[in-house]
């Protein structure tokens, strides 16, 4: 079944709103910058990609923790297609690794200076758990189901790939998806312990890529069912065609040198989609500029086109945002569809010989079917095909 997606919602560095992250990208703007920490003064870290936005007016209210008024920006504005839904079954699944961790940062700060903290210790903590995410949002949208998924970075696209199963196996009516992660110190330092980040900007698909760099975020997408478009009053923007999952255990936090999972999980989406390689049109890459991961992507993708489609990366204008990236960039992927575009890839300036390939330079194409996709630690991958409305049967 191909499942519909009724509305999009964005929130990252290049702003709040699906139109303005989008206009960012289309131009290849660079939004990362030294990071310091508001609880942490003194903790400086390399160039991220943050959030500027006063995330307690955009969403109302204050005392939320970052990871849930991201979530809830970009929920806002996915939730606008959805105006009427009584007699629907809404279900939310949500994607993150970070959680209520910047909260709980927080907290324990507090502790060690006043150690009669500790009866808030536990209240403040709470939110550690990522399945509060999920829950809050439910709430908010009064929905009837909740769901968490957390894989490391490809957790927003599993979150896409299961929402379509809900959906096709009658659980629901429609979906609200969300990935959302927002920095925080622990996240920092922990990919800068692995020596993964990039001290002078992440550079996609480069010769002299060195590493990453984290950002913060939350893209929404309201899914549904086909038998049920039609109480939507906008037209659909997109529909959600495949999904490929995979495992493949090669290491903790490094991919297989040949892409082995990758490639798996790619062809499953082309599968469950039921189309030949030659159909897609576009790729939108997980490319975080490591050196392992774009190199292994790159393996895998050769395997599975013999003539590589145009491709991009959108890290270095949005940064990389964890389990919130999978869903931010196909957010941005289904307006590719719509208006028509490749983006160009920021940080790209030179050809690696050992990847024998370039991402595409910005311009004007048609695109039918698009590939998203997601790769996260411990060997966790994902693909998804986004299409065209016009493709549905």
């Amino acid at each position: 079944m191909s499942v519909f997606i009724a509305g999009t919602g964005a929130v990252c560095a290049a702003g709040n709103g699906v139109d303005t992250g989008c206009d960012a990208l289309r131009s290849g703007c660079d939004y990362l910058k030294t990071y310091f920490h508001p609880d942490w003064p003194t903790v400086a870290a390399p160039l991220c990609a943050t959030v500027e936005c006063d995330l307690d007016v955009l969403t109302g209210r204050e005392g939320l923790f970052r990871t849930l008024a991201l979530a809830r920006v970009a929920v806002d504005e996915a939730m606008q297609a959805f105006p009427a839904r009584e007699g629907l079954r809404c279900a939310v699944v949500a994607a993150t690794t970070v959680g209520g961790i910047s909260q709980t940062e927080r907290a324990y700060k507090n502790f060690r200076l006043d150690h009669n903290y500790l009866p808030s210790l536990a209240v403040e903590s709470a939110v550690h758990e990522p399945a509060v995410l999920a829950a809050e949002l439910c709430r908010k949208i009064k929905g009837c189901g909740f769901h968490t998924v957390s894989t490391a970075c490809s957790s927003s696209l599993h979150a896409i790939g299961m929402a379509k199963r809900l959906i096709e196996k009658g659980y629901y009516d429609a979906c609200l998806v969300i990935g959302a992660d927002a920095l925080c110190i622990t996240t920092v330092r922990g990919f800068g312990s692995l020596t993964l980040l990039d001290p002078v900007g992440c550079r996609p698909f480069d010769r002299d890529r060195a590493g990453i760099s984290l950002g913060e975020a939350a893209g929404a997408m309201l899914l549904a069912a086909p038998q049920v478009k039609k109480r939507f009053p906008e037209p659909m923007l997109a529909i959600v065609n495949g999904w490929g999952a995979s495992s493949d255990c090669y290491h903790m936090t490094a991919p297989h040198p040949q892409g082995n999972g990758a490639r798996a999980a790619i062809e499953a989406a082309l599968a469950e989609a039921a189309l030949a390689p030659g159909a897609i049109d576009g790729i939108v890459a997980h490319g975080t500029g490591t050196p392992d991961n774009d190199r292994a992507e790159i393996a895998a993708l050769k395997t599975v086109f013999p003539h590589l489609p145009p491709f991009c990366s959108m890290k270095r204008t949005l940064g990389h945002t964890l389990a919130a990236s999978g869903i931010l960039e196909a957010v941005f992927a289904v307006q590719m569809i719509r208006e028509g575009f490749i983006p160009p890839t920021t940080g790209f300036s030179a050809v690696d010989e050992q990847i024998g390939a370039a991402p595409s330079p910005g311009r004007a194409v048609t695109l039918r079917h698009v590939l998203k996709n997601a790769f996260g630690f411990g060997g966790n991958n994902a693909a998804i095909i986004l299409s065209s409305t016009e493709t549905a049967s």
